[in-house]
């Protein structure tokens, strides 16, 4: 509600302007939720949108003057990807957006993460935003579900858990990992994944396996994806070591194709990773948990060109 006195001058006028212009914008910040998003242009879109519902007037070139912005559509060329937020124009937008300082740093950092190239630096970003979800409540059901693949261990100790009917006998798990776990690991997982929906008790109390869904945006998931696959190719180079050669089967091919044939190669794989999945699912009496891994990747740089014929 806002609340005015009759006075009859322009100052004053203009005062309960910017006032209702303040409620407004403090009523779109409870409104959109910036610890819900990991993309900032995911973001500004939804607060632009809520704005624009909210008050009459409200446009990019209005966004612009509140951003102490020049350019009128600096803000329309952000969101349609031609202009990447960054430098000064972090803290120019951060104050039009009235963030508080807990919201301005999780909006400076998603703007990092989105603008990083570096899958170090990417991979810095996330964790601090999804500790800054975490403190705030928010999504970490999600957030936790999404470290499903941020310890090699965890896949592993699904599928054990159900094979050896473990119960609770963790040193039985942690003996049954190649590499070898610590009996703390194994019960650290088993309660992460019965928490998460990943495991369930029957009545028996004996492990089921269940399909929980994971909800995120897919660089997210990418970048959870990405780190699991670097602990997962750096234990198999130990597995030339580790593992007799009997028991284990890799090998590495070094081609000559055409882009065309390269990417129906990538397909194959695709089809032939699909075709594992279902032989798993079928087998009526599993005994032990194996990891298939795939690689192809160019060795010199696809050239879309056709070669030139002399």
């Amino acid at each position: 509600m806002l609340v005015c006195y009759q006075k009859n001058n322009i100052k004053n006028t203009f005062m309960i302007k910017c006032y209702y212009i303040k409620v407004m914008k403090s009523k779109q910040a409870e409104t959109v939720d910036i610890f819900t998003f990991f993309d900032y242009r995911e973001y500004l879109k939804a607060v632009y949108t809520t704005r624009k519902k909210n008050e009459k007037g409200f446009s990019h070139r209005f966004f612009s003057r509140e951003a102490g912005i020049s350019s009128p559509n600096y803000l329309i060329r952000v969101l349609k990807g031609e202009r990447t937020l960054n430098g000064e124009y972090i803290e120019k937008f951060s104050k039009a957006l009235n963030l508080t300082s807990s919201q301005n740093r999780y909006f400076k950092t998603l703007v990092q993460f989105n603008n990083a190239t570096n899958f170090r630096d990417k991979e810095s970003a996330l964790k601090t935003l999804l500790s800054l979800r975490y403190r705030r409540g928010i999504h970490k059901l999600n957030d936790r579900k999404l470290q499903f693949f941020s310890k090699w261990y965890y896949p592993v100790i699904r599928e054990l858990a159900v094979i050896l009917n473990a119960k609770d006998d963790y040193n039985l798990l942690a003996r049954n990992c190649i590499p070898r776990i610590t009996s703390r690991q194994a019960a650290d997982a088993v309660a992460y994944l019965l928490k998460n929906g990943f495991l369930a008790k029957d009545d028996s109390d004996n492990y089921q396996r269940t399909n929980p869904v994971i909800t995120s945006g897919d660089e997210v998931k990418s970048m959870v994806l990405r780190t699991y696959h670097k602990q997962v190719l750096s234990q198999s180079v130990d597995a030339l070591d580790t593992i007799e050669k009997s028991n284990r089967d890799i090998s590495s091919l070094t081609l000559s194709v055409s882009r065309k044939t390269y990417f129906t190669m990538k397909k194959e794989i695709q089809i032939f990773r699909k075709r594992l999945l279902n032989m798993a699912k079928e087998d009526p009496n599993p005994e032990l948990v194996c990891l298939a891994g795939f690689q192809l990747f160019p060795r010199s740089r696809i050239n879309s060109k056709k070669k030139r014929v002399s």
